[in-house]
């Protein structure tokens, strides 16, 4: 009966979700001390660099022309910023995808979790450790920021769009 109380860690290696449940529960654990040491610290920032980055690569691609990236921590309204992107080409059809950019972590964890699995059901080695601590921040800063949602209110023609044909398209189907 003891032994049932164990997590079985074949469950763990037969699906990316099941390989990826490790990471979402230490990114649980990162969110929780903000005070913490600094190798829990230098964890988080890795988290917060891949979030700015992806804003600023696909700011790029979309030409909202990002000016400035910063990294450092600084104070804004009484609200912790812990790193920030400036556009100068936003606008209503490019301000959406730059501002949920980060969403595009999650694609990419998956994809390295399949890559893991790959051989089909494996067992655990020191590097599943790794793996899991580097994705932990990553999972936990992929969330887009109250600053980006805003932004993706300039969108609003889009979506005004969108939904008109959407409505459309449903009432010609019938």
């Amino acid at each position: 009966m003891f032994n049932d109380f164990f997590l079985d860690l074949h469950l763990v290696f037969t699906s990316a979700a099941g390989y990826l449940a490790p990471s979402v529960v230490a990114g649980a654990v990162l969110m929780l001390p903000r005070r913490a040491s600094a190798p829990l610290r230098l964890l988080h920032f890795s988290g917060v660099f891949v979030h700015e980055m992806l804003h600023f690569v696909v700011g790029l691609v979309t030409m909202a022309r990002p000016t400035s990236m910063s990294l450092v921590p600084r104070t804004e309204g009484g609200r912790l910023v812990l790193g920030s992107v400036s556009f100068v080409g936003l606008n209503w059809l490019n301000a959406w995808i730059t501002a949920l950019a980060p969403l595009l972590a999650l694609p990419i964890i998956y994809g390295l979790a399949n890559w893991r699995l790959i051989h089909g059901p494996q067992h655990f080695q020191w590097a599943d450790l790794l793996i899991w601590l580097l994705i932990a921040p990553q999972l936990s800063n992929c969330w887009p920021s109250r600053a980006d949602w805003k932004l993706v209110l300039i969108s609003w023609p889009l979506v005004v769009m969108l939904a008109a044909s959407m409505v459309v398209w449903t009432w010609a189907c019938g």
